[in-house]
């Protein structure tokens, strides 16, 4: 039986053909995905025999990284200590020492999460330039999200969707997920070209994909699971 605290979210799906579990990393929520001619009571039942599973993957998650004082904050790969200012009247600032936050200690965790998203809003679209110019491939518009599922998406129409917390992670890994991405405005699918396509401009090629690939399977829940 899982614990009353377990947050447990349905979904109801004309288009499931059985039902799933998931866990959401940033609430550690259980999704529960449905299918139309299922009925609750054997869907709960289901959820039932996978307790232990269930119990093993909330277990599994990382610790979630609150933005306080004396933390630790992933950037470009580099893990840093924050460390509050309160007399400082400099918002907030980084250097070798760790990222500093001035100010009121109610006033950290917004002053942390608008400065992480400024630094990501400057290097990402830089970054996503650099590589374009490269790949003679250009997207019409670039946004920033705090999304939970995907690292990055594109359309059809050529906008392209990144996560900000890419600034989190390694230089080469934010290169593999832009390079990704550049690549669908070319190949809308993930057929042989888009791979062989996204291997030439990746170092090492596709060696150095599945490993920017098995970074984030390792890594990228903590990464969610920060700010």
């Amino acid at each position: 039986m899982l614990p009353p605290t377990v947050p447990l979210i349905w979904k109801r799906s004309t288009r499931a053909k059985r039902i799933t579990l998931r866990i959401e990393p940033v609430r550690g929520e259980v999704i529960i995905t449905v299918p139309d001619r299922v009925s609750r009571e054997r869907a709960l039942a289901f959820v039932h025999q996978q307790t232990e599973w269930i119990t093993n993957a909330l277990a599994e998650l990382p610790e979630k990284q609150e933005l306080t004082d004396g933390s630790q904050i992933m950037i470009e790969g580099h893990s840093f200590a924050i460390l509050h200012e309160p007399e400082a009247r400099r918002g907030c600032w980084l250097d070798e020492n760790g990222l500093h936050v001035s100010g009121d200690a109610s006033h950290t965790k917004r002053r942390i999460r608008d400065f992480l998203q400024a630094m990501a809003k400057d290097r990402l679209t830089r970054t996503l330039k650099i590589h374009s110019d490269k790949m003679d491939l250009h997207p019409t518009r670039l946004d920033l999200r705090d999304v939970r599922t995907r690292w990055g998406s594109c359309t059809r129409q050529g906008r392209i969707m990144l996560s900000w917390r890419l600034l989190m992670a390694p230089a080469s890994i934010r290169d593999y997920v832009i390079i990704h991405e550049l690549a669908h405005l070319k190949h809308f699918n993930h057929g042989p070209h888009f791979w062989a396509l996204v291997d030439s401009f990746i170092p090492n090629g596709r060696i150095g994909r599945l490993a920017a690939e098995r970074w984030l399977r390792e890594n990228g829940t903590a990464l969610l699971r920060a700010a």
